[in-house]
C-alpha cells in the first residue's frame, strides 16, 4: 500500500431527481461511494435527507448550489441574494455568475445569506454535515471563500473540498487548470480538506481509476463523481466508482468517508 494512501469517493447531486438519488443510494449501500453531498432545493432533497439521516458510518456533506442548470432553486428570500440572481429571483447559469465573481460584481453577504440558507434546510433534516462542496465548484472563488469563512463555523462544520489539482489530460480550457496555482492557498483556506481532488466528469478518459491510482502515490484523495443510470456519463461514473472500489480493495488502499479527513 502507498504510503498514508486514503481515498474518498464522493457521490454529488444527491437529491437532484429520483434517478440520482436511487443510484446513489445503490452506490452507498454497496460500498462504492463513502459521502454523498446533497443539493437542498432540489424534488427529491427529502428522500436523500430521509436516507442520510443516522447513517453515521458515512458522510453527508451539502453540495451548495448558486447556479440554474435545470430547476435548481434558492433557498434564501430574493432580497438578500440580489447578486446572486436575475430580475425574477432566479439562479443564473453558471458562466455568468463565474464572469460576476471575476469581476467583483457578487457581494459576499449575499452568498452568506444563501448558504446559511442551503445548509438550514439540510440540518433541519436531522442530518449531520459533514462537509461542504458546490455545483460547479465556485467555492473556489475568492468571495465564495469569504463567504464560507462567515458562515460556515456557526455550523460547525471544518471540512470542504478542495479545487481540483489531479487532471488526467491537459486542461487548457479550465480558469483552475491556469490559475490552480494563485487559488491553492485561497481554496484550501483554513478548513480540513484531501491533499488531491479528482472530478472524471469532462476529462474524457475512459479508464480514470487505474490511471488514478497510477498518478496518486501518497495522502488523501477526494473523487467527485455524479452516479445515475438515465444518461451515459452518469451510468458510466456509476460504473467507474464501483471499479475504483475493486481496485483500492485489491491493492489495500483504505476507502474512508470524508468524516475521516
Amino acid at each position: 500500500m502507498a504510503r498514508d494512501l486514503r481515498f474518498v469517493i464522493n457521490a454529488d447531486d444527491f437529491g437532484m431527481d429520483d434517478d440520482t438519488c436511487s443510484q446513489t443510494i445503490r452506490c452507498l449501500e454497496d460500498g462504492a461511494v463513502t459521502s454523498a453531498s446533497i443539493m437542498p432545493t432540489m424534488p427529491q432533497t427529502a428522500r436523500a435527507c430521509e436516507y442520510a439521516r443516522g447513517r453515521n458510518h458515512l458522510s453527508f456533506g451539502v453540495h451548495l448550489t448558486f447556479v440554474r442548470d435545470t430547476v435548481e432553486e434558492p433557498a434564501a428570500a430574493a432580497e438578500r441574494i440580489r447578486t446572486l440572481t436575475d430580475d425574477r429571483g432566479r439562479f443564473m447559469d453558471s458562466n455568468t455568475v463565474r464572469m460576476r465573481a471575476l469581476a467583483g460584481r457578487i457581494d459576499a453577504s449575499h452568498i452568506a445569506a444563501e448558504i446559511e440558507a442551503q445548509l438550514a434546510r439540510v440540518h433541519d433534516f436531522g442530518v449531520h454535515i459533514s462537509h461542504v462542496d458546490s455545483h460547479g465548484h465556485l467555492h473556489k472563488f475568492p468571495v465564495f471563500q469569504r463567504a464560507l469563512e462567515s458562515v460556515l463555523p456557526r455550523f460547525g462544520v471544518r471540512r470542504v473540498r478542495n479545487q481540483q489539482n489531479l487532471y488526467a489530460r491537459w486542461a487548457w480550457r479550465s480558469p483552475t487548470w491556469w490559475l490552480a496555482k494563485a487559488w491553492r492557498p485561497i481554496a484550501r483556506g483554513p478548513w480540513q480538506t484531501t491533499d488531491w481532488f479528482y472530478m472524471p466528469a469532462g476529462d474524457g478518459v475512459d479508464d480514470w481509476p487505474r490511471w488514478l491510482l497510477g498518478s496518486a502515490h501518497s495522502g488523501s484523495v477526494e473523487v467527485g463523481v455524479h452516479p445515475g443510470a438515465a444518461e451515459a456519463w452518469r451510468s458510466e461514473e456509476r460504473e467507474n466508482a464501483y471499479r475504483l472500489k475493486d481496485l483500492l480493495g485489491e491493492r489495500r488502499v483504505p476507502l474512508v468517508p470524508w468524516s475521516a479527513i
